[in-house]
């Protein structure tokens, strides 16, 4: 016998398929204050690229030399490696150059950067050449200087340069300019002494390292390639308007997850991406803007990079007020850059000494904790990770927002010395009062409130589909994350708007059974209570509940209904409330709800189990 032939042979009178239809049914009120943040699984955006290829071997046959020669792998490159080349000069009078041809441009603005390092000639010139079309500029690399300024000739316009310290004595110099009309360019670094074409002494030159060319109007992080140009995208995380309902989808496969229903939280971490403000403490590290595409699509991921010391290496937000006895979850969207492993934690003023502190390692997904903190680690694409730490404190105090990065160690506290280069890419801190992480909430100068998600039916949006003397009620949702024990979890109440607590039915997770739940009650009392299994956080499951009078039963995934044959059904049931306990603001999902049906008849015990399997 076959699944579907032990449903019921009506078919459901309301059916609110979230996750498939990605839509709100006309006849739900919804209503949310302020913006929130969610996943389109459409929306993606250009991260890191570089459209040059073998972009640190200047040596090999993808570069082209002119009056000069090339040395590969002769000195530590900003990174680290042994990876940097030098290009010397010829002795004679020309340019002295190393280029890329061919290189394919639209009429956009490009970027074009390198690193380099004196080693007998002190300055450089980028240079973007197509046909008699330019765009250059010359640099001072032992000085951090611009020597000529961005300049454009032809049909080359908008041209802009920075020159940046780097590590090992390496600037990064970029060139900025749009090009002409669809063409293909050459690309160049020049040698410069006193003019682009000069007699050369056959020993000077520079130290050359991480060419890139990409298609924006500023330089990101450094993409290293070999034999092919890289483009890198990334899922963006969405900012929904107030009012608007967010289906959210998973950012790195694209699943569909239902309607996100969340209680109100607050983010008391201000300049929550801008940690090179003063808001934010840095403890033997620096941090450097605009280093990478964040995770909502902009270029505002900022860069951790660690000094050459060997003290405790961290950045902290401004204190923030803590209640003692309350849960709290610190959040960070990190990203690698040679440094994977770290901890987020609570200051020992506020948090117990040894039940305050979550490591994770994000190169393999792995996280670590003290007695009595959860963590939680989350890809979002593209290398980025939401990593969450919660704690409860233990005294009414203050503490900051705090993540630190230890010897590469899981589990270690344990300081190092930093090679200057090393670090993290870091973006949308966020503290919230709370035993799990909720959606981003971004803030600048103040905290941000991010208001309630409330749904709902009612008047003939209701009665037209509901049958208020016997019905079976299906849900299907995601356990909410965090913590088991403590606050239900609502998927959805059919109750009597007028006697709240005394009249209703409703699904939900238990929060101190661990346990999926149905309930049932007329005139304030039982008249059936079912719990069944047990629940885990981040886990989908479905629940059925048939009402009936003297006959009730519940059924969750698969399992053998439960039953119960003596009671009433509720009286005058008018409203439907979508992920929320009767008065529609309390003990909320927390979490998407992938879908909702209700049928107008007590469906059979079996009926009950073949409906969640």
């Amino acid at each position: 016998m076959s699944i579907a032939s032990l449903y019921p042979s009506i078919n459901p009178s309301l059916l609110l398929d979230f996750a498939n239809s990605k839509v709100l049914d006309p006849r739900i009120t919804f209503t949310r204050t302020t913006t929130a943040t969610y996943y389109d699984s459409v929306t993606t955006a250009k991260a890191e690229e570089n459209l040059l290829t073998y972009s640190q071997a200047f040596d090999n046959e993808a570069w082209s030399t002119t009056a000069s020669t090339v040395t590969a792998n002769s000195t530590t490159a900003p990174d680290g490696t042994s990876t940097a080349d030098t290009l010397t000069e010829t002795a004679t009078t020309n340019y002295h150059s190393i280029y890329q041809i061919n290189i394919s441009l639209a009429a956009t603005s490009y970027t074009f950067s390198c690193f380099a390092k004196p080693n007998g000639r002190n300055e450089i010139t980028l240079v973007m050449l197509s046909g008699s079309d330019t765009a250059y500029a010359t640099y001072n690399v032992s000085t951090g200087s611009i020597t000529v300024a961005a300049t454009t000739s032809g049909s080359f316009s908008s041209a802009s340069t920075t020159i940046t310290a780097s590590a090992n004595g390496f600037y990064r110099v970029t060139l900025t300019a749009t090009a002409p009309s669809t063409s293909t360019a050459t690309l160049a670094i020049e040698l410069y002494n006193a003019a682009r074409t000069y007699a050369g002494n056959g020993t000077s030159g520079v130290y050359l390292w991480g060419a890139q060319l990409e298609q924006r109007s500023s330089a990101t992080a450094y993409t290293a390639t070999t034999t092919q140009a890289i483009t890198n995208y990334i899922p963006v995380l969405q900012t929904a308007s107030a009012g608007q309902a967010r289906f959210d989808h998973n950012p790195t496969t694209g699943e569909s997850l239902g309607l996100l229903i969340e209680e109100a939280r607050t983010n008391s971490v201000t300049y929550s991406s801008q940690f090179s403000n003063v808001a934010w403490t840095k403890s033997a590290c620096s941090i450097t803007s605009t280093a990478n595409v964040a995770p909502d699509g902009t270029l505002t991921a900022q860069q951790l990079v660690e000094d050459t010391t060997a003290n405790g290496r961290y950045i902290q937000s401004n204190s923030i007020n803590v209640v003692s006895g309350n849960s709290y979850t610190s959040t960070f969207y990190v990203k690698a850059n040679g440094r994977s492993i770290f901890f987020i934690y609570f200051n020992a003023a506020a948090f117990p000494t040894n039940s305050r502190i979550a490591w994770f390692d994000i190169a393999n997904q792995t996280t670590q904790v003290q007695t009595g903190v959860t963590a939680s680690i989350t890809s979002v694409g593209n290398g980025w990770y939401r990593c969450s730490c919660t704690a409860t404190a233990n005294a009414s105090t203050t503490t900051p927002c705090q993540l630190s990065i230890p010897s590469q160690t899981l589990g270690s506290l344990s300081n190092y010395t930093g090679n200057g280069f090393s670090g993290l890419f870091l973006w949308g801190a966020q503290l919230e009062a709370g035993s799990f992480a909720t959606s981003y909430i971004p803030t600048v100068a103040s905290s941000v409130t991010r208001n309630a998600d409330a749904a709902s039916m009612t008047g003939t949006n209701f009665s037209s589909w509901f049958n208020n003397g016997e019905g079976t009620l299906y849900g299907e949702m995601q356990r909410a994350q965090g913590a088991i024990s403590g606050t239900n979890f609502h998927i959805v109440t059919v109750v009597n708007s007028s006697t709240g607590y005394d009249n209703y039915y409703k699904l939900r997770f238990e929060g101190s059974s661990t346990a999926k739940a149905a309930l049932s009650y007329t005139s304030g009392t039982a008249q059936a209570s079912f719990t069944q299994g047990t629940q885990t956080a981040g886990n989908f499951y479905k629940l059925c509940l048939g009402v009936k009078v003297n006959d009730f039963g519940f059924s969750s995934d698969n399992t053998t209904a439960s039953t119960d044959t003596s009671g009433t059904v509720p009286l005058g049931l008018n409203q439907m409330i979508i992920g929320a306990d009767v008065d529609g603001t309390s003990q909320i999902a927390n979490n998407r709800i992938r879908k909702l049906a209700y049928y107008p008849i007590k469906a059979t015990n079996a009926q009950l189990q073949a409906l969640t399997v």
